[in-house]
């Protein structure tokens, strides 16, 4: 007979994961039985608790504190009238989120007064709140029959998962009669995981993110009715999560993940998935019903390929966090702490069958939370996190590992990342296959621009972006895009990722090594404009190139260089062919420039000289601005913008720009002045640099071509680097219109080669002459190797 799992499985520092697992990893029932229930039931309570904690940790103190204190104002709410018809005072059924929040607060207090330590714990009063509480939203509500309205989620995952840990918290005071009518209300809204949305709207299938949250639901609903064909469901569930994806919602093997078919949420919905999944296989872990699908391999393959590349120094890129950038209460450190607690209880979950990689994700958690500079990571950390956390920090023997340097493209939803030591550079873009922004349920509105070329650079200000940088700065001067000033509506181009250009299809990149290449047709999100943009990333700086600019839409179109956050105080100096300019507030210029400098963020080299214009400014916004139900407290915040003018409706506009992200003035200086840069090309059929000091030529050919030393049969994009004897070249196809590219290369004197099975050398003499099997579609790299 299986192991009886202990009521209390934690202890202080030992994270919840880490020792469900371990304990489950001892259960080895033949079939289900009610000790396996059991064992689940209380493995699940006490993961939602923390367990046994030490309350005189100052940082699990803290988080007491902060449940306490939720518990209490929630209970100082509760409406007792013996005719009520809500749980709370000030929330109502009338909307389905008044639902989801009632029993998320009942949740709360049912946490307070089964958590150990917790000022509430076990007491009797709370406890008749909860119960009764319960009682009420079924009656009033929740239950067989009752037809949805309003937001599918709330009925189907956000009230089922509340209502299952309730229950889970209280179920030893819950009464039979009444745990079975709240089952039969959870299989009234969710009979099946497979499926979201009620009949009269769908069906529809349920994928990513949502297929894991319905899959968690309906498991702990198993668990809690020991109903086996429930458990089993929603471990079946999880199969489709492990399959990759070529188009929609899901995991693409470039480490893509992309949910509501067009937009890149790894930020946002593929934290949701992972904190499901890790749980979900801790939980079963040793059961009957182990999830133990050999694909599951994607997930942890996704640990690396998909969310490490999007966090840095603890925080997760904005490119990748959909609508929630709009969100207050949710900044990028938000959503890194969340997703580095889920790849901690992830390495719990895979320690004993392979420990090496465990301990590899601990060393890169360790690394980010060390970098966190911003905010501390503990301040508003419920206990399960803070145990994780601290189990981390205090193992010894798990280094904190540095960030990594590499260049990585995402085809499957047009994002880049560019990251060197010390800074990171990332790109968002657009396609007729991923949306421009999403918006939604009020949210981030005026995020129409956000796809159009934002170009995001990470350095050691550890808060740019969570500053209140969003409803402070010019949202028609995101860095990197060229856009024209044409005022559009909230919601341009229509909600829920609809917003995608109609047959800009060029958009992707190509690597090779650690360096790479992005580039993007852009079409303006309902404009007539339309441009040509490249970005060459290499070891100390990005290459930023535009062509092909037009307009026709009566106001004037602008490339933004620069838009960086100051913060409340900031009086970073910046100079101008070495002379500094100005700090007061609401300083402006236009002039032209060989480079520029700016203090705490780096260089900015104009090859040739170009008239830019600059300002600085105080900029006031508010929450409420980019978000319906924002605080409407009034933030300023100052601002350093840097823009090139191609004036009202251009016809054939350019620019060019490096940007030097930590260099100083001199460094700059000296770059502006040498010829270590040469564009070879900047129009509208190709776009291409050469370096010599790396042994680097690269093209963006946006038709077929050839530019210096490179001939292409196709649009493509090509990156060559000879180096040490060896020329390495990678190809791809980011418009994802050729079977087959041909690339010349104009080097010879190679005798052998290796590389990918899709590259194929023609020839060596005179020179290389490559063809390259792009068929699959999906716009990744092709590479090959040739020495001498």
């Amino acid at each position: 007979m299986a192991a009886k799992l202990p009521r209390r499985v934690l202890v202080a520092g030992i994270g919840g994961v880490a020792a469900l697992a371990a304990l489950n990893g001892r259960m080895t029932p033949a079939r289900a039985d009610a000790q396996s229930y059991e064992q689940l039931r209380l493995a699940w309570h006490d993961f939602l608790t923390g367990g046994q904690v030490d309350p005189a940790d100052p940082r699990v103190a803290k988080a007491l504190t902060l449940l306490d204190n939720d518990a209490r104002r929630w209970q100082g709410l509760v409406d007792r009238s013996p005719t009520r018809t809500q749980v709370f005072t000030d929330t109502t059924f009338a909307g389905s989120a008044g639902v989801t929040g009632t029993y998320t607060r009942l949740v709360t207090m049912a946490l307070a007064w089964a958590t150990n330590g917790s000022a509430l714990h076990q007491n009797a009063t709370v406890l008749a709140d909860v119960l009764a509480g319960l009682a009420t939203v079924h009656e009033r509500v929740y239950k067989q029959g009752t037809v949805e309205y309003g937001n599918w989620w709330d009925w189907e995952i956000g009230s089922t998962r509340a209502l299952g840990d309730a229950c889970t918290l209280v179920y030893d005071h819950l009464p039979a009669a009444d745990r079975a009518s709240y089952l039969q209300a959870i299989d009234h809204f969710v009979p099946d995981p497979y499926w979201m949305f009620p009949p009269e709207r769908g069906p529809i299938l349920s994928t990513g993110a949502n297929r894991v949250d319905l899959c968690r639901a309906i498991a702990v609903r198993g668990v809690l009715g020991e109903t086996d064909a429930k458990i089993a469901r929603s471990r079946d569930g999880l199969s489709d999560v492990f399959a990759y994806v070529t188009t929609g919602d899901g995991f693409y093997r470039d480490g893509s993940f992309v949910q509501h078919t067009w937009v890149p949420y790894t930020g946002t919905y593929g934290v949701v998935l992972l904190d499901g999944m890790s749980k979900l296989i801790a939980l079963l872990a040793g059961s009957p019903w182990e999830v133990n699908d050999p694909n599951r391999s994607v997930l942890f393959d996704a640990v690396e390929r998909t969310f490490q590349p999007v966090i840095y120094d603890n925080q997760m890129l904005d490119f990748v966090r959909g609508r929630a950038i709009s969100r207050s209460n949710a900044r990028d450190h938000t959503d890194a702490h969340g997703a580095l607690e889920h790849l901690l209880n992830l390495a719990d979950g895979v320690a004993v069958e392979d420990p090496e990689r465990a301990q590899r994700w601990r060393a890169m958690v360790k690394g980010w939370i060390h970098r966190d500079t911003h905010d501390d990571i503990f301040a508003s950390a419920r206990v399960p996190r803070v145990a994780t956390y601290a189990r981390v920090l205090a193992d010894e023997s798990v280094p904190a590992a540095p960030e990594p340097t590499a260049f990585t493209v995402f085809p499957g939803m047009d994002r880049v990342v560019h990251r060197r030591p010390g800074w990171a550079y990332a790109i968002s873009m657009a396609s007729m296959r991923i949306s421009y922004y999403e918006s939604g349920n009020g949210e981030n509105e005026k995020g129409f621009h956000t796809g159009e070329g934002m170009t995001y650079l990470y350095n050691a200000d550890n808060g740019q972006y969570a500053d209140d940088f969003w409803p402070t700065t010019d949202l028609y001067r995101l860095p990197g895009t060229t856009i024209d000033k044409l005022p559009l509506p909230n919601k341009a181009g229509g909600e829920w990722g609809e917003a995608r250009p109609i047959d800009a299809s060029w958009v992707g990149g190509v690597a090779l090594g650690e360096f790479g290449s992005a580039g993007m047709d852009v079409e303006g999100i309902t404009s007539p404009m339309r441009a040509k943009k490249s970005w060459f990333c290499l070891d100390e700086y990005v290459v930023a190139l535009g062509a092909g600019i037009t307009g026709a839409s009566g106001h004037p179109v602008e490339t933004v260089v620069e838009n960086r956050n100051l913060h409340a105080s900031g009086t970073n100096a910046f100079l101008l062919d070495g002379v500094a300019q100005p700090l007061d507030l609401g300083w402006s210029t236009t002039r032209e420039a060989g480079w520029a400098h700016l203090g705490g963020v780096g260089g900015y080299v104009f090859p040739g000289g170009a008239t830019i214009s600059v300002k600085r400014e105080a900029r006031t916004g508010r929450w409420r601005d980019i978000h319906q139900t924002g605080p409407t407290t009034p933030i300023t915040r100052r601002y350093l913008t840097a823009w090139f003018d191609h004036g009202v409706d251009p016809t054939a506009g350019e620019y060019a720009y490096v940007l030097l992200p930590g260099a100083t003035p001199a460094r700059t200086a000296a770059l502006a002045e040498s010829a270590e840069i040469r564009v070879l090309a900047n129009t509208p059929s190709v776009q291409a640099i050469s370096v010599p000091r790396l042994g680097i030529v690269a093209a963006n050919f946006w038709a077929p071509g050839s530019v210096d030393e490179l001939t292409a049969s196709a649009p493509c994009a090509v990156i060559m680097r000879e180096h040490r004897g060896e020329l390495a070249v990678a190809v791809s196809d980011p418009a994802r219109g050729s079977a087959n590219v041909e690339v010349g290369v104009r080097r010879g004197g190679y005798r052998s080669w290796h590389g990918d099975s899709t590259v194929r050398v023609q020839a060596v003499r005179p020179w290389v002459s490559l063809a390259v099997d792009t068929s699959d579609g999906l716009g990744g790299t092709h590479a090959v190797r040739l020495s001498r």
